[in-house]
């Protein structure tokens, strides 16, 4: 009975996932890079989202700054809304697939 036990035991702690038995703390979450941003990622930005996204244009998500674009990473799902081709919005010339695909690594920390 005992050796059931242990199997039993055994299966269960290797069908967790070493995330699932240590919490993620905050420190384990990336953080983009703020000098890629500033190289590759902003231009992008400022010529395909500050047009709309600017303090003067009483939208929620102002993408003027590097904190401003990380908060409308964590806050506003910007990396979902451009890969999903939802932003720019209708009328807007969209983001070629080489820019959304920069934005999405740069977002995802690779």
């Amino acid at each position: 009975m005992l050796r059931y036990l242990s199997f039993f035991g055994l299966f269960l702690f290797t069908s967790c996932t070493w995330n699932e038995i240590i919490p993620v703390s905050e420190s384990d979450i990336c953080i983009p890079e703020e000098q890629y941003y500033f190289d590759v990622v902003q231009p992008i930005i400022e010529n395909n989202c500050v047009g709309c996204h600017n303090v003067n244009s009483g939208s929620l998500a102002i993408l003027t700054s590097f904190d401003g674009v990380i908060y409308a990473l964590n806050n506003y799902s910007l990396k979902d809304r451009v890969t999903s081709l939802q932003m720019p919005q209708y009328g807007s010339p969209p983001l070629l697939e080489s820019e959304i695909n920069i934005i999405q690594k740069w977002a995802d920390c690779e």
